[in-house]
């Protein structure tokens, strides 16, 4: 009788690519290297350009609507072993700024990722749209992206609270575990906080080890950074 395979570690990178295609292109030859098996990325491209414009030999796209503004796309490596499934019926209000998927590890446990880009959009904040209720009731749940919040609660330099309430109710209200420490993940030229505003969040039966890529990052003001799932 064949053994079973041994649960693996899922291995994600995320980053905020500025709109920049050079930067996308980095941030996926990086994940090539390293064997990652998802990249979560938040705006990976121009507003007047077509989804299609952006593509790597290496991955396939998850990537929402076409006809809405392009926030969030998940890059599943091509040789992953991983199951991914999207899970719409849980973000159909959000316009592209909430992605949330289903990954099965071979021989472990189920994962529910969702990739966010927090920003006003229209008036609205459509991140909060998401059934967050549903999603962080799962079983093992990560969630990760650019929350565009500056807080205390996770970042105890912070000079002043933008964005954050909704986090913070989510991050007590779910017994979240936030992974960041406080090395800073943007370095804007304007930057008026010791900025950490991308954010690793999960539920707290899952352990991780995470870092931030700095030379690796290119052309983005976000740090490109990579999280793994050890194995129970």
């Amino acid at each position: 009788m064949a053994n079973p395979p041994k649960p693996r570690k899922l291995l994600v990178l995320q980053h905020n690519c500025a709109r920049g295609g050079q930067v996308l292109k980095s941030a996926l030859e990086t994940a090539v290297k390293m064997e990652a098996d998802l990249v979560l990325i938040q705006e990976p491209r121009e507003g007047g350009e077509r989804d299609g414009t952006r593509v790597h030999p290496s991955f396939n796209f998850i990537r929402g609507v076409e006809n809405e503004p392009a926030k969030c796309w998940i890059a599943v490596n091509r040789v992953s072993k991983c199951r991914v499934t999207e899970i719409k019926e849980l973000i159909r209000e959000c316009g592209n700024h909430v992605q949330v998927v289903e990954v099965v590890i071979p021989g472990g446990e189920t994962i529910v990722i969702a990739n966010v880009y927090d920003q006003w959009f229209a008036n609205e904040c459509l991140v909060q749209k998401a059934k967050w209720g549903e999603i962080a009731w799962q079983k093992r749940v990560i969630i990760a992206g650019d929350m565009n919040a500056h807080s205390e609660m996770w970042n105890p330099r912070a000079i002043r609270c933008r964005n954050a309430v909704f986090w913070e109710k989510l991050i007590e209200g779910e017994e979240l575990f936030v992974w960041n420490s406080d090395e800073v993940t943007r370095s804007g030229p304007n930057a008026l906080n010791h900025s950490i505003i991308d954010l690793i969040l999960s539920s707290p039966n899952i352990k991780l080890n995470w870092s931030i890529l700095g030379s690796q990052a290119a052309g983005s003001d976000h740090e490109l950074i990579a999280w793994q799932v050890l194995a129970k």
